[in-house]
């Protein structure tokens, strides 16, 4: 089988979906498998360093399925054709409805990264650790007034070197979310010097579970529901207002949701910084109202700032490729297998040209 690794149309996307030492060990044990790549000068990694892993350059062959981490061409789609991406469409973003109407109208198919699960219905892949210690990272230098690196890709090294005998006075910060991209910046906070829980005279991070800001209307929560989309719920995040410096917001959010808090809420006692890593527009954060750049991560809401820069791991290119490479290339035999198949497998959004049925809420949004 052919599979090619598409060049991202984003600018500052510097990440890739596998890393040559994956694709020469992926070929070790499977001489069917081919490898493309289509030429960039922006990826972390050189065409040369794929070339050297026998990787072929990519004109017009045959390919049994497209890789790519996030944006691509809507020109470059062609019909019966595969690609695996984060396409930012499960939950009906409109501005990517574009992309799945023409993957829709090419009879072509759509994994998602996003719905690779493990038993327990958690993803199974993900950029999400890098993006909680790259989103931390910027948030904190915002609000320590740190002057900003010209420089947008990094190593976690550098970035904790940069935070050394740093003075974070009696700083309160406030993360929601416990799984990766929370303990991403529980990482980053940790190796900067900044403990959890409440110590006198020293500044501490504190972490919200989703059951300390979500209540469940029939007082019968659950995380697991809470990923289902289960239940009915209120914000319960009020209390917390006015006794942070920042908040943090990792956890998971879906429209069925309540927001965390209103606009309203908003007064001199509120956050000075929020860095949304989720990054859910108009979601469960109301300050986020669009998404940053690398280049430009900030915005003024309300005399609030807001950090919302929607490819936080882009920053940390090489170790956060490695890491998801890793990831991708023990679940890439069952994906291709399953390419062919009658079957569709729930990290399919559309498969052959047909909206998955687990997913036909999408169709309202496609209209």
């Amino acid at each position: 089988m052919n599979i090619c690794i598409l060049k991202e149309s984003r600018k500052n996307e510097f990440r890739v979906p596998l890393v040559p030492k994956d694709i020469e060990e992926l070929i070790k044990n499977n001489s069917k498998l081919k490898f493309f790549i289509e030429p960039s000068n922006q990826r972390v990694i050189k065409d040369r360093q794929y070339f050297s892993v026998g990787c072929k350059k990519y004109n017009s062959q045959k390919i049994d399925l497209f890789l790519s981490i996030k944006k691509i061409n809507l020109s470059t789609i062609k019909k019966n054709q595969n690609y695996m991406m984060f396409s930012h469409t499960i939950k009906g973003q409109k501005h990517n409805m574009p992309l799945l109407k023409k993957i829709l109208k090419n009879n072509c198919s759509l994994i998602d990264y996003e719905l690779l699960r493990n038993t327990h219905g958690l993803r199974s892949i993900g950029f999400g650790w890098h993006a909680g210690i790259m989103g931390a990272y910027l948030t904190l230098s915002k609000f320590l007034k740190i002057k900003k690196n010209k420089n947008i890709i990094f190593t976690i090294k550098e970035i904790i070197r940069s935070f050394k005998n740093k003075d974070f006075g009696n700083t309160r910060i406030l993360i929601t979310g416990n799984g990766l991209v929370s303990k991403g910046a529980q990482f980053f906070l940790n190796r900067i010097g900044i403990k959890k829980n409440k110590k006198i005279n020293k500044s501490y991070f504190n972490v919200l579970e989703p059951k300390d800001f979500y209540q469940r209307i029939d007082r019968k929560f659950s995380d697991r529901d809470l990923i289902l989309r289960k239940g009915s719920y209120r914000s319960n995040f009020k209390q917390y207002i006015g006794k942070y410096d920042i908040l943090i917001s990792c956890h998971y959010w879906d429209e069925k949701f309540p927001k965390l808090f209103t606009s309203k809420n908003i007064d001199n006692g509120f956050f000075k910084i929020i860095g949304d890593i989720t990054c859910d527009i108009n979601g469960s954060i109301p300050t986020t109202i669009k998404t940053t750049s690398l280049k430009s991560p900030y915005y003024k809401y309300k005399g609030v700032d807001v950090m919302a820069v929607d490819n936080l791991p882009s920053a940390l290119p090489l170790e956060s490729s490695t890491y998801f490479s890793n990831k991708l290339k023990k679940q890439l035999p069952k994906i291709l297998n399953s390419i062919n198949n009658d079957s569709v497998e729930s990290y399919f959004i559309s498969k052959k040209g047909f909206l998955n049925y687990r997913y036909l809420n999408l169709i309202d949004y496609l209209i």
